[in-house]
C-alpha cells in the first residue's frame, strides 16, 4: 500500500468513527429554511459538497491548461 492510500483509510476512519459519536437530531438553518436532521447526516453531506467541489476545482484547472 502506498503512503497516501493509507493516509486516506485513516481519514475515512477517523471521519467514519466521528460521525457515528455524532448521530442525535439537530436543527439545520440555511437562509430562509429550516428543518432537523440527523448531525450525521448533515456531516456526510457537508463531506460530500467538499468532496465534489474539490473535484470540481482540479477538474476545472486541469480542463484550463489543455
Amino acid at each position: 500500500m502506498t503512503p497516501k492510500r493509507i493516509l486516506i483509510l485513516v481519514i475515512v476512519l477517523l471521519f467514519t468513527v466521528f460521525v457515528v459519536q455524532n448521530a442525535e437530531v439537530v436543527q439545520v438553518r440555511f437562509l430562509f429554511w429550516k428543518t432537523e436532521a440527523s448531525r450525521a447526516l448533515v456531516l456526510i453531506g457537508t463531506f460530500a459538497c467538499g468532496l465534489i467541489a474539490g473535484w470540481l476545482t482540479g477538474w476545472l484547472r486541469r480542463t484550463e491548461r489543455d
